[in-house]
């Protein structure tokens, strides 16, 4: 488990002042690896636990996240495709997301299909976890919805 917490704080840049959102579905070992990511950066970590999809609003403007890190959340979810575009709104440019899913529920390809048809760029799946399995996506400047 470690070398797989390892490669997954691989998948942040190394700079300073990150800022992060992170919507956590009971993911919680993955909050250590976060928080140390983002104390190292000298950044702020907002941290969202999920209960319903009420609890996944946010109050955040237009690009205040160079992160956004959906644990487990997508697949338990009806306004899908209004979460992401929610979530693409508080990215950065060149920003990225970060969704990680159950394996057994097998959405990986609707998860990828879903973050490009909200505008999401480079996206990709990473399978370093025995029982999740991690998407990315970029939100590209000036590409779709590039705010």
């Amino acid at each position: 488990m470690q070398k797989s917490l390892e490669l997954f704080s691989s998948l942040f840049d190394d700079f300073p002042n990150l800022a992060v959102l992170h919507v956590n579905n009971k993911i919680d070992f993955l909050n250590p690896i976060i928080e140390e990511v983002v104390e190292k950066s000298g950044g702020k970590l907002d941290f969202k636990e999920f209960t319903d999809e009420k609890s996944l609003r946010l109050s955040a403007k237009a690009r205040d996240y160079e992160y956004v890190i959906l644990g487990d959340i997508l697949d338990y979810t009806v306004n899908k495709v209004q979460l992401l575009n929610m979530y693409y709104k508080s990215l950065e440019n060149s920003a990225n997301i970060i969704v990680l899913a159950k394996k057994s529920n097998n959405s990986v390809e609707e998860i990828k299909s879903l973050l490009d048809q909200t505008y999401f760029q480079a996206i990709n799946d990473i399978d370093i976890f025995d029982d999740y399995i991690i998407i990315t996506g970029k939100k590209m400047h000036m590409w779709g919805n590039g705010l």
